[in-house]
């Protein structure tokens, strides 16, 4: 039974992830909690499997195998499941080699160079940090870029998510997270450059 099942969970993981269903107003509670389920499911049944398959053979091979691939899936669940509008801190504190790539993107002239309102499509190893993939311009000061990456989109206006400055903003320092206004400055510090801001702040 387990092993009939293990297919159709990592398909129902591979789909999840292909369809890339953005955090779209009601759905930022919905989609990361399905995302993550799904990815759990797929992970449980998978170190059930590999358990009893070691047992079944007896070998220490066989459980070092095991153990390993078990964390490498663990690893990518992390990697690949978006859990920022829950807890943006420890999302940024995970994901911080990704998202120091995308300052340094925006310092080198890569990223956030785009006049599109709603951005430029990321790298792809760095698309998960932003829920339709993109990193828009949300403001500037002094000719440095805020690039925007959008944990959630609202309707029919506005968003929250991460915003990246390469320097200290003044506080007057106003963003445009899709029709709603911000201060960067009035969101939470998360260092490097890197801020979690929502309408409002």
């Amino acid at each position: 039974m387990g092993l009939a099942a293990a297919p159709l969970a990592w398909g129902s993981v591979i789909w999840v992830e292909r369809r890339n269903v953005p955090n779209v107003s009601l759905l930022m509670h919905i989609g990361p909690a399905v995302e993550m389920a799904v990815w759990l499911a797929a992970l449980v049944l998978t170190g059930w499997l590999l358990a009893r398959l070691a047992t079944a053979l007896r070998s220490a091979w066989a459980s070092w195998v095991a153990a390993v691939v078990a964390a490498a899936l663990s690893t990518l669940c992390v990697h690949l499941t978006n859990w920022a509008v829950y807890d943006p801190k420890t999302y940024y504190a995970v994901h911080r080699y990704s998202f120091d790539a995308v300052a340094a993107g925006v310092r080198a002239g890569s990223i956030g160079t785009s006049d599109d309102y709603y951005g430029e499509p990321l790298p792809w190893h760095l698309r998960d940090l932003s829920t339709d993939g993109r990193a828009s311009v949300a403001g500037d000061q002094d000719g440095e870029p805020v690039v925007f990456l959008p944990q959630w989109l609202g309707l029919p206006d506005d968003a929250g998510g991460y915003a990246y400055l390469a320097g200290e903003p003044r506080p007057d320092l106003e963003v445009n997270l899709y029709g709603a206004r911000a201060y960067l400055a009035g969101g939470i510090r998360l260092g490097n450059g890197w801020w979690y801001v929502l309408p409002g702040d």
